[in-house]
């Protein structure tokens, strides 16, 4: 199958995986104000994260329209590290001492062991960014029904339009760039290991937090 082909199948594979965070959030939940110091930390790990993979791949890349899109996307994302650091700040969230790449997540962990910018793509723009967006669909629901309107506001109108975007272009330079069995089939299997981990990090943290939903990247 051509490369369009090939993109299509695999969001339809990815389905069964991100379907796992899809049902909408129980109404209310957790809104103390620990809780949701302890949800924006994590908003900014994921944040940060992505921020931090995408401009370690950039040198490595030898794609130039990739090579492009990492580097946009690492700058979006550390955007958005500062906007929710602001707006936590402002609520009078302390972040001292919150180092929020030390450790690094599972998930950063496993996209630094992949090689090949199909690869990449598919995991960190294509499926990441998918299961970021779905994350915080409901987190957006989370914050307006917990009366965070500023904080929605952000994530409405700045955030998950930004993933939206880095999504589609994700879809868009895989369709170049997975067009052999093998790229393809490599592509397929970073993509799938990354909605896997990420399904068992938002597991460990649901169970930590006591909240219904988890912010994404």
């Amino acid at each position: 199958m051509d490369g369009k082909q090939f993109v299509a199948q695999l969001k339809m594979e990815n389905e069964a995986l991100l379907a796992k965070i899809d049902e909408p959030p129980e109404p209310g939940g957790v809104t103390d104000r620990d809780t949701l110091a302890a949800l924006l930390k994590m908003a900014l790990k994921n944040e940060i994260e992505a921020a931090e993979i995408a401009a370690e791949w950039v040198s490595t890349t030898p794609e130039l329209d990739a090579k492009v899109a990492l580097a946009r996307h690492a700058g979006d994302e550390a955007r958005h590290y500062q906007l929710v650091e602001e707006r936590a700040r402002a609520m009078g969230i302390s972040l001292d001492g919150f180092r929020p790449l030390d450790p690094p997540s599972p998930v950063l962990s496993y996209l630094r062991t992949l090689t090949t910018t199909a690869e990449r793509v598919a995991a960190a723009l294509v499926a990441r960014e998918a299961m970021g967006g779905r994350r915080n669909a409901q987190f957006l629901a989370f914050l307006e029904s917990a009366g965070q309107r500023d904080l929605a506001v952000l994530y409405r109108d700045v955030i998950n339009p930004d993933e939206d975007t880095h999504h589609n272009a994700g879809c868009e330079l895989l369709a170049k760039l997975a067009t052999t069995p093998g790229s393809q089939e490599a592509a397929r299997r970073a993509a799938r290991e990354l909605l896997e981990t990420g399904n068992r990090v938002r597991a460990a943290a649901l169970q930590q937090t006591g909240a219904t939903v988890i912010p994404g990247c």
